[in-house]
């Protein structure tokens, strides 16, 4: 197993044209290739980008002036758009979806598509379809998962979706933002892959799970659990535990709940948070050396949450580890 150990920075990009074919160019390079076929005036045309990524994470905003309808070549991501002024529509073997602002939409993965959009402005949010594949870990074959809806399945997971999103996209915009560190956008991804799983239309919502908890025995545990210890600072997912333990992820969650009162991540947290208290005790605050900076680098992106954390396990608030 290879896992990605270097540090990838938060990555800014800005564009902006008042020439049509640039425009068409920028969009060819970011995203897909595509035939455009204009049904607006190029008269006082503008177009703007506004990118910032984190590894394979990405969160536009776009603004386009003109009216178009395109034919676009299939996209290898996971593509959810959600305009704030405008409208926009997309077709799909034989399956339609129109919305205006405020209305969010997945398009379709692996097959050719047809959209259109009158004068528009639009976030769009880009992760790989791995991070839904690494979160539905428990059906017999995750690699047939596909989404088979654009929208989302109610109301309610339509503001939980926007909710998830919102809250990435201010960690990914943020100056100095965790997002830098690896185990912070391992865990993001992850993140969006489970809300995007619970949210729109996909196999997984009708799918088969294996019968029965299954049996990990002593010695799988045990390679479970040296697998966690020895790559904590990594950004594993729990197929990569199972993979070196050498079962399923049910039989394995059994296991933990078992023998540790936890999950196999609920154990790798515990991990992490003593990793961290190590730090904590071992750094020099005069060196510059911060709880949220030893916090990221262990995973925990959201500052108050480790405090809480540490404080349940050790009763004192990181800060004074730091400085005692």
């Amino acid at each position: 197993m290879s896992v990605q150990t270097e540090q990838l920075p938060v990555e800014r990009f800005e564009f902006n044209t008042a020439d049509p074919a640039a425009a068409e160019s920028v969009i060819n390079d970011t995203y897909v290739g595509y035939r455009p076929r204009v049904s607006g005036s190029t008269k006082d045309f503008t177009f703007d980008v506004s990118r910032r990524s984190a590894g394979s994470l990405s969160l536009d905003h776009i603004a386009h002036s003109m009216a178009m309808t395109v034919e676009s070549e299939p996209f290898e991501q996971l593509m959810f758009f959600f305009p704030t002024e405008g409208t926009l529509g997309v077709a799909a073997g034989g399956v339609e979806a129109r919305l205006g602002a405020g209305n969010p939409v997945l398009y379709p993965v692996g097959v050719p598509l047809r959209i259109s959009w009158s004068p528009i402005r639009t976030e769009i949010l880009s992760i790989p379809l791995e991070a839904a594949e690494q979160a539905a870990p428990e059906h017999d074959d995750v690699h047939t998962l596909r989404f088979v809806g654009m929208r989302p399945v109610s109301s309610t997971m339509d503001r939980f979706w926007r909710s998830t999103v919102g809250f990435v996209a201010a960690q990914l915009e943020a100056p100095g933002s965790p997002m830098a560190e690896p185990l912070v956008q391992s865990r993001t991804l992850g993140l969006l892959g489970a809300a995007a799983l619970r949210t729109f239309p996909n196999t997984t919502m009708s799918a088969d799970y294996r019968p029965g908890p299954g049996q990990a025995g002593p010695a799988a545990l045990r390679r479970a659990v040296a697998f966690i210890d020895a790559n904590a600072d990594l950004p594993i997912t729990l197929t990569d535990i199972c993979g070196a333990a050498a079962v399923s992820p049910r039989a394995l969650q059994y296991a933990f709940a078992r023998h540790y009162d936890t999950s196999p991540l609920g154990y790798l947290r515990r991990v992490r948070l003593e990793r961290a208290h190590r730090d904590l005790q071992a750094a020099d605050p005069t060196t510059g050396a911060t709880v949220a900076g030893i916090a990221a680098h262990w995973g925990f992106a959201k500052p108050g949450n480790f405090s809480a954390a540490y404080h349940g396990a050790y009763g004192r608030a990181p800060r004074h580890t730091l400085r005692n």
